[in-house]
């Protein structure tokens, strides 16, 4: 398990989005990640094309080569035997046990609340190509929650309290990045309608055209989280992300987040980055076409070239809270800071806010009564 160390003082390192850089809390000392990098700069991204072969390869056989990567070193970890999905770690700091899921490549010790980082479950074909670093803090996450929470008086009590600020998790999500090129060839038929009176009647006069389209484009980075428990819709709203960003993989950026290694293969979530390539080539097809009242496809038919997949950990501070027996999802983009979630209306507090006017409204005309029998 990887654990960055200070140059200076020696104490634990762990990444601040704030800087951009490891932050050491003791000494104030700033270090570059590329300083605690110990793979060569020039060294050649991992074949991910293939990662799902591999993973269906690993499931079937309960091996990837010739050990399983959660057996790779089993001096910083042993296999909890009552269920394949948990595995104990000893915590490099405190010597405390740390149960975890076994796609876990980077958390916190619940005991001393450093971070660890288990690199080996980011090695292989888990390992990613790219990492695009944390520039929002905890500080900015928590600031347009609460600037959520409050844009609606209806906002139940739940959602404001400061308990939920503990549950708030900067993590490292696995995407797959797809770039392809595509080619669409599309018959649309364009109708316009006139519409007229003349005495008593009312004509409609319907000119139809019939349009062939033909587009192309090239599509870069499309990103596709690889984790089969995350929300995709959630995932997809909190996009775009700046792909200029990325950096070449170095765990040295995980340090102090939460991470887990991809579960869902690259193969099986492929269509949906082709589905999104396709509703824009349908577009620009349309566009195209002309001006019309409304339109329709008769038929069309998509070419993908140049297949190439990627892997990246992307920055996304996460929140869950349970309100009634249902749990509340709040995502936060880690590069743009886009925050997206849902705060249901509390008909209680609106039941309140009545009750409470009615109150003040009462105790106005009262004065009111008062004063004129005063005057």
């Amino acid at each position: 398990m990887a654990k960055y160390a200070c140059k200076q003082c020696g104490a634990e390192l762990f990444f601040d989005p704030s800087i951009g850089k490891l932050h050491c809390e003791y000494c104030d000392s700033v270090f570059d990640p590329s300083e605690y990098d110990d793979a060569p700069a020039d060294a050649p991204a991992p074949e991910t094309a293939g990662a799902a072969s591999a993973q269906e390869a690993s499931d079937e056989n309960g091996a990837a080569g010739e050990t399983p990567l959660w057996e790779a070193d089993q001096n910083a970890q042993s296999t909890d035997d009552s269920t394949g999905d948990l595995v104990v770690y000893s915590c490099p700091n405190c010597g405390a046990e740390v149960i975890t899921a076994r796609e876990t490549a980077a958390t916190t010790c619940v005991y001393c609340n450093k971070a660890i980082t288990m690199e080996g479950n980011l090695s292989g074909f888990f390992k990613p190509d790219f990492v695009l670093p944390f520039t929002k803090t905890q500080k900015e996450v928590e600031e347009a929650y609460f600037k959520l929470c409050k844009s609606s008086i209806l906002t139940p009590p739940t959602f404001m309290h400061k308990d939920n600020i503990k549950k708030i998790k900067g993590m490292y999500i696995p995407f797959w990045l797809y770039s392809f090129k595509g080619h669409g060839a599309l018959d649309i038929t364009g109708r316009n309608l006139r519409v007229w009176r003349s005495g008593k009647y009312e004509y409609t006069e319907t000119t139809t055209y019939e349009v062939s389209e033909g587009v192309e484009a090239s599509f870069e980075k499309i990103p596709v989280d690889a984790l089969k428990g995350m929300d995709n819709d959630m995932m997809d709203s909190i996009e775009p992300f700046d792909m200029t960003q990325l950096q070449r993989f170095n765990p040295a950026y995980l340090a102090g987040f939460y991470t887990q290694r991809w579960d869902d293969g690259a193969l099986e979530n492929e269509n949906r980055a082709k589905s999104r390539a396709k509703a824009s080539l349908t577009q620009e097809a349309i566009g195209r076409a002309g001006h019309f009242d409304s339109t329709s496809i008769r038929s069309e038919s998509y070419k993908w070239t140049d297949d190439k997949t990627e892997s990246a950990m992307m920055p996304v501070w996460m929140m869950y809270t349970e309100y009634k027996g249902k749990n509340y999802i709040f995502g936060m983009n880690g590069q743009t800071g886009k925050l997206m979630g849902k705060i249901p209306k509390s008909l209680g507090r609106l039941f309140g806010i009545g009750i409470g006017t009615f109150v003040v409204s009462q105790i106005v005309m009262m004065i009111i009564r008062i004063v004129e029998v005063l005057v």
